[in-house]
């Protein structure tokens, strides 16, 4: 027999099962997550131009240089302008201490830091040798992150293994309930990627023919919520 009442709770996973009459129209409403695993598109490169110096205006100059030879690197191995921002810029003095001497300065040391969205991620390796070689000692790999540039086909994946998901669980609350499924009443999506996907940081690795960047995979997921109606 079904239960009379305006709406059954199952669970705290925003399913609910609308049976009876008391003005509330009997359906299921379920939340669905899908997942894709996905190659990454592109690399992001955080990089530091340290140089030190004796006063801030030769530091200062020096790293520009060393900057503008990085960018200028950057643009020839086919990296656009508006993928290269500057995070930092600083320029500060720097120290030495001995008991015999205390504390003195020994020079200015000016640093820029930069994070470059790579989006050729097979390339990125070379990219990655190419500025060390061109800034040599003023240049420090602070760290890579492969990325999900174009996150189109694993989230299309993703809301189709969402809505197959979405369905199984309104077919087993049906059977559960000795209901049938019927029309569909709406389908919102909760939530789905942006564009870029952040994974987590991975170091370059050295090898004899040149820096290679590991992308491994990274998962697109897609969560929708569905609403059938039940007979």
């Amino acid at each position: 027999s079904l239960i009379l009442a305006s709406a059954l709770v199952l669970g705290a996973c925003g399913e609910t099962v609308n049976i009876g009459e008391n003005g509330v129209a009997q359906g299921i409403t379920v939340q669905a997550t899908g997942t894709a695993d996905v190659v990454p598109d592109a690399v992001r490169l955080s990089l530091s131009v340290s140089v030190l110096a004796e006063s801030n205006e030769v530091a200062l100059s020096q790293a520009a240089t060393t900057a503008e030879s990085v960018r200028t690197t950057l643009k020839d191995l086919g990296v656009e302008d508006a993928d290269i921002a500057t995070q930092t810029v600083t320029v500060n003095p720097e120290y030495s201490y001995t008991e015999s001497e205390g504390q003195k300065i020994v020079g200015y040391r000016a640093s820029q830091v930069f994070d470059v969205l790579i989006r050729d991620a097979e390339n990125a390796g070379a990219v990655v040798d190419a500025v060390v070689t061109a800034g040599g000692a003023n240049v420090s790999i602070n760290y890579t992150s492969p990325v999900v540039d174009d996150a189109t086909t694993g989230t299309v994946a993703a809301r189709e293994a969402a809505v197959a998901q979405a369905r199984a669980k309104a077919e087993e609350y049906a059977k559960l309930l000795d209901v049938e499924l019927g029309d569909l009443v709406y389908l919102t999506e909760v939530s789905a990627p942006t564009n870029i996907v952040v994974g987590a940081k991975s170091d370059a690795m050295a090898e004899s023919s040149g820096t290679r960047i590991d992308l491994g995979t990274q998962e697109v997921t897609v969560t929708v919520e569905v609403r059938w109606e039940i007979g």
